[in-house]
């Protein structure tokens, strides 16, 4: 049985412990650039669907994950792409998780393109206020329970690297405490709900099962886009 890390939060002040000790993390905001790029290539790709264009990949929603690996003595980080999206404030997660249980219950049985106008706008609940997104904290559901998985529950602190396309070549590195999260508690019911949204989508990747949420606190946050050399 895996215990998993505890995470506390007070006056923006995160609490965990890590192989025995207790530490503590300053929770840092995500820059509003960021968070421009997360909405700005999403609402890309949602008029490309509407207008029956395949999606190309959304490289703000598949970052790499480093996770540290401590059995690997010689090369101790492990990396791997993971699906990551932005979240609501912690006191909107009720709410929009009801919110978008209610319209997945009626989009059911609907084929998915002639409902796509109402899958989009139930992104918008989240996606159209950025006064409802958690600029500390991002989200995504745990698919394998594999090494990445073993290795959060191990030490939670991990780096999420994002790469953006041509001609910005927008990145970041996010250095997280990252909280895994059981399928009984809201946070993990809103990530569902959202991903249920296209769940069944050729384009998406087909996986019935969720044993977990990631929930990704940001404690540091490096702009690493390419810039002429001097300019940095």
């Amino acid at each position: 049985m895996i215990t998993l890390p505890l995470v506390r939060i007070h006056d923006d002040i995160l609490t965990v412990t890590i192989q025995g000790t207790q530490k503590h993390f300053p929770l840092q905001s995500l820059p509003s650039d960021f968070i421009e790029w997360q909405i700005n290539d999403r609402r890309s790709l949602f008029q490309r669907l509407n207008h029956g264009v395949q999606p190309r990949f959304l490289s703000p929603h598949i970052p790499t994950l480093l996770t540290l690996d401590k059995d690997n003595v010689d090369f101790p980080l492990n990396a791997a792409s993971k699906g990551v999206g932005l979240v609501p404030n912690d006191s909107l997660v009720p709410t929009l998780t009801n919110q978008l249980k209610r319209i997945h219950a009626g989009l059911q049985g609907k084929e998915f393109y002639e409902s796509l106008p109402d899958r989009l706008r139930a992104l918008e609940l989240l996606y159209g206020d950025t006064t409802r997104i958690n600029h500390r904290a991002l989200g995504g559901l745990e698919i394998f329970e594999t090494r990445s998985f073993f290795n959060i529950a191990q030490d939670p602190r991990v780096s999420l690297f994002f790469v953006g396309g041509s001609p910005s070549y927008r990145s970041y590195q996010l250095n997280c405490i990252a909280e895994i999260i059981d399928s009984g508690q809201t946070f993990y019911e809103f990530v569902r709900a959202i991903r249920g949204l296209f769940e069944e989508a050729a384009f998406h990747f087909q996986q019935p099962k969720y044993p977990y949420a990631i929930k990704y606190h940001v404690v540091q946050v490096s702009d690493k886009s390419l810039r002429v050399r001097g300019t940095r």
